[in-house]
Protein backbone atom coordinates (compact mmCIF):
# COMPACT_ATOMS: atom_id res chain seq x y z
CA UNK A 1 0.00 0.00 0.00
CA UNK A 2 3.09 2.24 1.02
CA UNK A 3 4.30 1.54 -2.40
CA UNK A 4 1.51 2.54 -4.30
CA UNK A 5 1.41 6.12 -2.03
CA UNK A 6 4.90 6.29 -3.78
CA UNK A 7 4.07 5.83 -6.99
CA UNK A 8 1.06 7.90 -7.18
CA UNK A 9 2.82 11.02 -5.32
CA UNK A 10 4.63 10.77 -9.07
CA UNK A 11 1.52 10.50 -10.49
CA UNK A 12 0.61 13.84 -8.69
CA UNK A 13 3.65 15.61 -9.26
CA UNK A 14 3.85 14.85 -12.87
CA UNK A 15 0.46 16.59 -13.22
CA UNK A 16 1.59 19.89 -11.24
CA UNK A 17 4.80 19.36 -12.81
CA UNK A 18 3.78 18.89 -16.76
CA UNK A 19 0.31 20.14 -17.77
CA UNK A 20 1.14 24.29 -17.22
CA UNK A 21 4.37 23.09 -19.57
CA UNK A 22 1.76 21.04 -22.24
CA UNK A 23 -0.81 23.40 -22.34
CA UNK A 24 1.51 26.13 -22.88
CA UNK A 25 3.61 24.84 -25.52
CA UNK A 26 0.21 24.92 -27.19
CA UNK A 27 -0.52 27.90 -26.73
CA UNK A 28 2.56 29.50 -27.76
CA UNK A 29 2.35 26.69 -31.06
CA UNK A 30 -0.89 28.56 -31.62
CA UNK A 31 -0.03 31.22 -30.92
CA UNK A 32 3.28 32.11 -33.70
CA UNK A 33 0.94 30.38 -35.76
CA UNK A 34 -1.00 33.27 -35.64
CA UNK A 35 -4.44 32.17 -34.05
CA UNK A 36 -6.29 34.67 -31.98
CA UNK A 37 -7.09 33.91 -28.83
CA UNK A 38 -10.81 34.77 -28.40
CA UNK A 39 -11.17 33.78 -24.43
CA UNK A 40 -13.17 36.34 -22.54
CA UNK A 41 -11.38 34.79 -19.22
CA UNK A 42 -8.81 37.20 -17.93
CA UNK A 43 -6.07 34.77 -17.15
CA UNK A 44 -5.93 33.09 -20.50
CA UNK A 45 -5.54 36.60 -22.04
CA UNK A 46 -2.97 37.40 -19.81
CA UNK A 47 -0.97 34.59 -20.21
CA UNK A 48 -0.84 34.74 -23.79
CA UNK A 49 0.23 38.48 -23.86
CA UNK A 50 4.04 38.69 -24.76
CA UNK A 51 5.97 39.26 -21.78
CA UNK A 52 7.31 42.52 -23.17
CA UNK A 53 3.69 44.30 -23.58
CA UNK A 54 3.81 44.42 -19.53
CA UNK A 55 5.04 47.65 -17.61
CA UNK A 56 7.93 47.62 -15.41
CA UNK A 57 6.35 46.34 -12.51
CA UNK A 58 4.66 43.93 -14.38
CA UNK A 59 7.89 42.48 -15.84
CA UNK A 60 9.15 42.27 -12.90
CA UNK A 61 6.20 40.25 -11.23
CA UNK A 62 6.84 37.82 -14.52
CA UNK A 63 10.22 37.46 -13.86
CA UNK A 64 9.44 36.82 -10.32
CA UNK A 65 6.17 34.10 -10.25
CA UNK A 66 8.65 32.43 -13.27
CA UNK A 67 11.14 32.14 -10.86
CA UNK A 68 8.55 30.78 -8.09
CA UNK A 69 6.99 28.52 -11.01
CA UNK A 70 11.09 26.98 -11.42
CA UNK A 71 10.95 26.12 -7.80
CA UNK A 72 7.85 24.56 -8.03
CA UNK A 73 8.68 22.33 -10.87
CA UNK A 74 12.32 20.88 -9.69
CA UNK A 75 10.63 20.50 -6.21
CA UNK A 76 8.11 18.49 -7.56
CA UNK A 77 10.36 15.72 -8.82
CA UNK A 78 11.40 15.41 -5.32
CA UNK A 79 8.10 14.75 -3.69
CA UNK A 80 8.26 11.03 -4.65
CA UNK A 81 11.80 10.12 -2.06
CA UNK A 82 10.20 12.85 0.56
CA UNK A 83 7.03 10.49 0.77
CA UNK A 84 9.21 7.19 0.89
CA UNK A 85 10.93 8.86 3.86
CA UNK A 86 8.27 10.20 5.53
CA UNK A 87 6.88 6.19 4.33
CA UNK A 88 10.20 5.23 6.21
CA UNK A 89 10.85 3.51 2.92
CA UNK A 90 14.32 3.51 1.56
CA UNK A 91 14.61 6.39 -1.13
CA UNK A 92 16.59 3.74 -3.11
CA UNK A 93 13.43 1.71 -3.27
CA UNK A 94 12.50 0.86 -6.84
CA UNK A 95 9.48 2.19 -6.43
CA UNK A 96 10.79 5.89 -6.37
CA UNK A 97 12.23 5.45 -10.04
CA UNK A 98 8.34 3.69 -10.83
CA UNK A 99 7.26 7.09 -9.06
CA UNK A 100 10.00 8.63 -11.51
CA UNK A 101 8.37 6.84 -14.64
CA UNK A 102 4.92 7.78 -13.84
CA UNK A 103 6.00 11.56 -13.60
CA UNK A 104 7.67 11.05 -17.22
CA UNK A 105 4.11 9.39 -18.48
CA UNK A 106 2.54 12.63 -17.25
CA UNK A 107 4.81 14.55 -19.03
CA UNK A 108 4.32 11.85 -22.51
CA UNK A 109 -0.11 12.53 -21.62
CA UNK A 110 0.59 16.46 -20.92
CA UNK A 111 2.07 17.33 -24.17
CA UNK A 112 -0.22 15.15 -26.33
CA UNK A 113 -3.25 16.38 -24.24
CA UNK A 114 -2.02 20.06 -23.84
CA UNK A 115 -3.24 21.07 -27.47
CA UNK A 116 -6.88 19.85 -27.12
CA UNK A 117 -7.00 21.48 -23.63
CA UNK A 118 -5.58 24.58 -24.93
CA UNK A 119 -7.97 24.86 -28.04
CA UNK A 120 -11.16 24.00 -25.36
CA UNK A 121 -9.78 27.06 -22.79
CA UNK A 122 -8.67 29.31 -25.51
CA UNK A 123 -10.40 29.38 -28.76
Amino acid sequence: MSEALIVLSGLFSGLIQWFPCGIGLAAHRYKLGGAVVRSTNTFVSLGSRSPRSFSALGQLGFLLLMLAWLCVFFGAMAVPTFVAKSLEIQPSSPFVLYALYANMLMAVVAFLAGPAIWRRIAL
